[in-house]
């Protein structure tokens, strides 16, 4: 509703909201939220890996990632799992287990029969392509913390 008294013009003196400002200041917020939400997604893990004295690196196009802890937690791409569960998220990434190589980073100290389980799960889901992840040897110390 326009009160002026002369039809088209807006009365003197009455109040004009300019929204160039708002939207420039909400793309600075949305920007912002967006950089700071990668960062908050990617839960770094502490892992001792051990030292290879020899080997080769694997170059992989598409890879998954399995971690396993030293207080035997198990992590699929990041994300909190049990070997009951494991199953359920190789199918959930929707991979071709032939195609993709599977990185298994396990602590030095892990239990050596959870990643067993894990190698076999991923045996069983026709995951062929397996590595297990190692540092390479350093000058000061015989392990190299991964974050």
């Amino acid at each position: 509703m326009n009160f002026s008294r002369e039809k088209g013009r807006p009365k003197e003196g009455s109040p004009v909201v300019n929204m160039t400002p708002l939207v420039d200041v909400v793309l600075q917020l949305v920007i912002f939220f967006m950089v700071t939400a990668q960062f908050a997604a990617l839960p770094g893990l502490k892992l001792l890996l051990p030292e290879l004295s020899g080997g080769s690196l694997v170059e992989a196009p598409e890879r998954l990632e399995v971690d396993v802890t030293s207080q035997n937690d198990l992590f699929f791409e990041g994300q909190a799992a049990t070997v009951e569960r494991l199953p359920e998220l190789l199918d959930q990434s929707g991979v071709d287990g032939s195609q993709v190589v599977v990185l298994i980073s396990a602590d030095k100290d892990s239990d050596y029969g959870l990643v067993f389980q894990v190698i076999e799960c991923l045996r069983l889901k026709n995951f062929n392509r397996v590595v297990l992840g190692a540092t390479l040897p350093e000058r000061e110390g015989s392990f190299r913390e991964r974050s």
